[in-house]
């Protein structure tokens, strides 16, 4: 079975843990193909940015795993500009981006800030950092001042009172999803066994290398009723900002 990942350290643990089953095959992608390609291999599973759910409602979705974040940890971060005539009505996007971060960032800014806000994606060879910027993905931890930006998955957390689940487990066939839950049982539990072999495999300097082992326990890849309500709560306020047309079941195996 083939099992498609985004493009970041978080989900290379997932693989890690993983990899000891032969019968999947991985494949990593940029995060907003993903959802894309489970409709052309309908017994795919793969780890997808939560709000594409909104227009792909038949996928059936995991109640044991994904990437979820309560706390500093996160695979966005909001880098805010120092110049002195700066304002929050545009945020520039670059990074490995997905429909979350978009959809994310207006809604944020509206619910929390009460402020409407311009999202650009920037595509840039070198940013212009005098602008706003949402980096997203494993540039955060090579190239980017993460200790003084704002984590995403932080603020998202404050908003909904729950742990923001940014990629959840999703494929068209059920069979799938069932034997995704049987080899992820536990899976945290595993994570935290091998957690700093994980690290020390990466190119991260030893800052950020120190920032993610401290800061691990906020990153969850087991899916609970918590997590679940999360989702739901998460999908209301969408709908609430006229994002979404109209509440769907989740179609959680």
């Amino acid at each position: 079975m083939k099992v498609m990942l985004p493009q970041n350290f978080y989900a290379s643990i997932f693989m890690n843990i993983l990899g000891k089953h032969d019968d999947l095959q991985f494949i990593v992608k940029e995060s907003s193909l993903l959802t894309k390609e489970l409709e052309h291999d309908t017994t795919a599973v793969a780890l997808i940015p939560s709000m594409d759910l909104i227009k792909h409602r038949n996928l059936f979705v995991s109640s044991k795993t994904g990437i979820s974040f309560d706390g500093a940890l996160s695979n966005a971060y909001f880098y805010l500009s120092q110049n002195e005539e700066r304002s929050l009505a545009n945020v520039f996007v670059r990074g490995d981006i997905s429909l979350n971060e978009i959809i994310l960032t207006k809604v944020l800014f509206e619910e929390k800030y009460s402020s409407k806000v311009e999202v650009t994606i920037d595509t840039d060879i070198e940013p212009d950092r005098t602008n706003n910027f949402l980096v997203v993905g494993d540039a955060n931890f090579k190239s980017w001042d993460f200790n003084n930006a704002i984590s995403l998955a932080d603020q998202i957390t404050d908003m909904v009172d729950l742990p923001y689940v940014n990629f959840v487990a999703a494929s068209h066939d059920k069979d799938s999803i069932e034997l995704i839950n049987k080899y992820t049982s536990g899976i945290d539990e595993l994570i935290e066994d091998s957690i700093d072999d994980n690290i020390a495999k990466t190119d991260f300097d030893d800052n950020a290398k120190l920032f993610i082992r401290e800061n691990f326990n906020s990153v969850y890849y087991e899916i609970t009723q918590n997590e679940i309500d999360a989702l739901e709560e998460l999908m209301k306020i969408v709908y609430y900002r006229g994002i979404l047309d109209d509440m769907f079941d989740i179609k959680i195996i």
